[in-house]
């Protein structure tokens, strides 16, 4: 976060540093908003096949004390219970798992964790006023 603040360059030299130092030159004046945060379980195939399946809870953001050493809290993104699945496959989805989600009645949705926090921040300013010039909604 400090090189972000003081636009001072990443640490590391790795090739998703060379891709965020890219982005932040083409992007000049870029500084984090909002802090995001769940808790994940994530499950992969055994047979070393590329499909996997994650499921997110507990997602928050907040838009104040976003470093990533700060405490865990925020404004809850689901309700109290309610669970975010992906599933993440290069080519179709397995037979069997098609047929279980349809015969639990699960059918594909498009959902950004990033997407409902500022649909969050437009709608509840007082939430986050000391950033609210930092977006335009």
């Amino acid at each position: 976060m400090a090189s972000f603040r003081q636009g001072n360059p990443l640490p590391v030299s790795s090739q998703i540093g060379r891709e965020i130092a890219y982005f932040r030159s083409y992007y000049e004046g870029l500084r984090p908003a909002v802090f995001l945060s769940y808790d994940r379980e994530a499950f992969y195939a055994l047979d070393g096949g590329e499909f996997r399946v994650t499921f997110d809870w507990n997602i928050l953001y907040r838009t104040q004390e976003l470093s990533l050493g700060s405490p865990v809290y925020g404004t809850p993104l689901l309700e109290k219970g309610q669970t975010l699945m992906e599933i993440k496959t290069p080519g179709g989805l397995p037979l069997w798992m098609s047929h279980t989600l349809n015969k639990l009645g699960i059918y594909p949705t498009s959902f950004s964790k990033y997407g409902l926090a500022y649909r969050h921040m437009c709608t509840n300013p007082q939430e986050n006023d000391k950033r609210r010039t930092l977006h335009a909604c």
